[in-house]
């Protein structure tokens, strides 16, 4: 495809799959990525992206040199264009999920903590890949010893993703920075990985993992989810601060330290985006208050530009 494609939800029946208020009230992850992906397919089927809603189920436009034998004929008759029906070896892409369990992640004051937003994702985005015959592998990073699904295409193989983030509760210092390099020397071959996280670890450290996963021909894009607050700090008076991965805490002035506080968040938001930029990296920032929608639509769109 040439451009990428407006994939937003259509109307208000749409939206509410995406709500993180509305999803935080569905018990159980699996129900939770059901739920998510049921109401992007349908925003998917209902845009005018026709073409984008068929060639992510598993089709490609038709190129001079392809076998008209190939040609999907009852695609053309509802699309009026010509699809071919992609081969397992075109769509069978190895893609590794990365997501941050440190207990930075478990902080939330909406209706999502931040790693219930990212697992929700994470969740979901497995839902879709394995639609599409995908390999998709499994790190959950934590201080110590990470939790690591390996690789599989198998429908079947959603119930071991989703069982791993469902069992984990966030907890502990991070472990981030290490788990990066360890997921660069484990992807033998070229594929996609996909980060979830606060990215509140050494920036130096963390740049260096993410350049050597880049630099070993992968693909990758992260997304870093912050919580409302985090962005706004909207706090008044005085406020008790608690680093919940060190146990440190203290008692600060809100409007002594707001202005301060932004700035620190702006230029650290900035150098990372920056260093993703430069590094071929893509770089998606997430409210847990957005629609869950946002990221995933992102990820399509961006999978989408790397395909054409």
């Amino acid at each position: 495809m040439n451009s990428s494609p407006n994939l937003s939800a259509t109307g208000p029946v749409e939206t509410r799959f995406f709500d993180p208020s509305v999803v935080s009230r569905i018990s159980g992850l699996e129900l939770r990525a059901r739920y998510v992906v049921e109401g992007l397919m349908s925003g998917i089927h209902r845009s005018r992206a026709h073409g984008f809603s068929v060639e992510f189920e598993e089709h490609r436009p038709y190129t001079p040199g392809d076998e008209f034998r190939h040609i999907d004929w009852k695609a053309y008759g509802k699309f009026d264009r010509y699809l071919i029906k992609q081969f397992e070896n075109e769509t069978n892409l190895g893609s590794h999920l990365l997501v941050d369990a440190s207990a930075s992640m478990d902080f939330g004051e909406g209706p999502m903590t931040k790693w219930e937003y990212a697992a929700t994702m994470a969740a979901s985005l497995s839902h879709l890949l394995l639609r599409q015959s995908d390999a998709v592998g499994l790190t959950i990073s934590r201080e110590a010893e990470d939790r690591i699904v390996s690789s599989k295409s198998l429908r079947r193989h959603l119930i071991a993703l989703l069982a791993s983030l469902e069992a984990e509760r966030p907890g502990g210092g991070t472990g981030l920075s290490r788990s990066l390099l360890q997921l660069a020397e484990g992807m033998k071959r070229r594929g996609m990985a996909v980060i979830f996280s606060d990215l509140l670890d050494d920036p130096e450290m963390v740049a260096r993992a993410l350049r050597l996963i880049r630099l070993k021909g992968n693909d990758v894009i992260v997304f870093h989810v912050l919580d409302s607050v985090e962005l706004e700090f909207p706090y008044e008076g005085l406020a008790r601060v608690e680093d919940v991965e060190t146990d440190r805490n203290m008692t600060v002035e809100c409007e002594v330290v707001r202005k301060p506080y932004l700035y620190i968040l702006g230029d650290f938001l900035e150098s990372t985006r920056d260093h993703c930029r430069n590094e071929g990296i893509h770089y998606v920032l997430l409210s847990t208050a957005d629609p869950l929608e946002q990221g995933l639509v992102r990820f399509l769109a961006w999978r989408a530009k790397l395909r054409s």
